[in-house]
């Protein structure tokens, strides 16, 4: 199990307000760089653009998810993982990085990673024994 307070961590939508009160000009756009249907693997690319006609992003963000992993990855993986992109893209351009570079749903997906249990519903044991 992850060892870590999620509270300290900050939430992607705060992110996002702050970023529209300081520059309400702007845009968020997110591409899907990759998607593997077989694997259920989704890549996402976020770019934050401080003025609506910038032609570069200002900063950018990537984040992976992997359909299944987790409760909500069972039907939103594409959805979570765009999240964790623009919040990352959002960090990198200096929004609320106090407690790091992280955000709230990327914590979680450390937790859902690391958690001993599975969280999709499938109540599957690992069984381990020696072959001699």
């Amino acid at each position: 199990m992850a060892n870590f307070d999620l509270s300290k961590y900050i939430p992607v939508h705060s992110r996002i307000s702050e970023f529209y009160d300081k520059y309400p000009g702007g845009r968020i756009v997110t591409e899907l760089v990759r998607l593997n249907e077989d694997s259920g693997f989704v890549c996402i690319k976020a770019s934050v653009f401080r003025n609506c006609d910038d032609a570069e992003p200002s900063a950018t963000g990537h984040a992976f998810e992997i359909r299944g992993q987790g409760y909500v990855n069972t039907t939103s993986f594409i959805e979570n993982g765009e999240t964790s992109a623009v919040g990352r893209a959002l960090a990198n351009l200096g929004f609320k990085i106090e407690n790091g570079i992280a955000s709230r749903e990327e914590m979680q997906k450390v937790e859902r990673m690391t958690s001993p249990t599975p969280q999709n519903g499938n109540n599957a044991r690992l069984v381990t024994r020696s072959v001699s």
